[in-house]
């Protein structure tokens, strides 16, 4: 694993930047190597975020959310972002850079409705304790992972999903389909009832909004 004190070039979702001045956050990239090929692990993201969760409650932080199918919320706002880069076989044995950003206090320099840790019920956060915790987490939560796949933390996902009763809308390229949230795959893909009955949606293929007629979009 690698960490990182400030981040300047910091990569998200579709190229999207992820900047982080001074102790602002916990940024770090985690190596992982799976003897299943790339095709497998589709619900990758999904695990992680399930570790990371475990991880930060066990420092008491409270309220935090998953969006499917790669970020962290608190309080409709994003505390925290996943980005997992594959290389090797589609059947064989392949590798994961599982990238992470979190804020632990109000980073200055965004251009989205962000969180912090110190909004959970943090008064300190030692990031050198955080770290360890955060990596212990993952460890155990990707062996899990390896072993039985992301059916085996679905629930423990969907107990913690964002807006598992809102209307959302997934923004796939420029394709936009509305419904109501149904599920999740034993793959981590999403299920959405529409008009035109259940649709499947691919983790890395879409995004997800929450869709609210008086308050508007939450992003």
């Amino acid at each position: 694993s690698v960490f990182a004190e400030f981040q300047t070039r910091g990569r998200g979702r579709r190229g999207r930047s992820w900047q982080m001045d001074w102790g602002e956050g916990l940024a770090f990239s985690l190596l992982w190597r799976f003897e299943q090929g790339a095709a497998a692990l589709s619900g990758l993201s999904l695990a992680v975020g399930v570790a990371l969760i475990r991880g930060l409650e066990n420092f008491d932080a409270s309220g935090i959310a998953l969006k499917w199918p790669n970020d962290l919320l608190y309080a409709d706002r994003k505390l925290g972002g996943i980005l997992v880069e594959l290389s090797g076989d589609v059947d064989g044995p392949c590798a994961a850079v599982i990238g992470v950003g979190i804020n632990i206090r109000a980073p200055g320099n965004v251009d989205q409705r962000v969180a912090c840790l110190l909004e959970t019920g943090l008064e300190a956060v030692d990031r050198n304790l955080l770290a360890a915790n955060l990596l212990l987490a993952l460890e155990s939560t990707l062996n899990t992972f390896t072993r039985d796949g992301f059916a085996a933390l679905r629930d423990e996902w969907l107990a913690r999903h964002a807006y598992p009763h809102d209307a959302i809308r997934i923004v796939a390229g420029t394709n936009v389909t509305y419904g109501q949230f149904e599920g999740l795959c034993d793959d981590g893909a999403l299920l959405l009832r529409t008009a035109d009955g259940v649709q499947r949606f691919v983790v890395g293929d879409v995004s997800l909004r929450a869709e609210r007629s008086q308050n508007g979009l939450v992003e």
